[in-house]
């Protein structure tokens, strides 16, 4: 049983510069989602906010012409490879202790 992870951006929202659109922020997750034999069994999230500064780039890609594609590759970009594979990591980590838990070594509760 081979497991292996997919993982995906969604942005949720952009903040811009109101004088020439250029988008300062983006608020991100990134989802991860383990699959055994194509079956899903665990999805876990890790939200984040990534800033780009204030240095417009040449060129510029206009406000109304912005992708979601876009998008996710600056928030990659922003993010650096070490952070990107950091969450990614992370995320591994959460969703193999989700579908895989340790066993309990305590317990709750009274004999009675």
């Amino acid at each position: 049983m081979a497991i292996s992870t997919t993982f995906t951006w969604t942005i949720q929202d952009c903040k811009r510069d109101i004088s020439d659109g250029f988008i300062t922020e983006a608020t991100c997750t990134l989802t991860g989602v383990a699959k055994s034999d194509s079956v899903g069994i665990a999805t876990m999230t890790s939200p984040t906010i990534v800033g780009f500064g204030t240095v417009r780039p040449s060129p510029m890609v206009a406000y109304a012409d912005v992708t979601e594609a876009n998008v996710i590759s600056w928030v990659e970009t922003g993010l650096g490879t070490t952070d990107l594979n950091r969450i990614r990591e992370n995320l591994n980590i959460r969703l193999a202790y989700r579908y895989n838990p340790p066993a309990p070594t305590t317990g709750d509760g009274i004999p009675w």
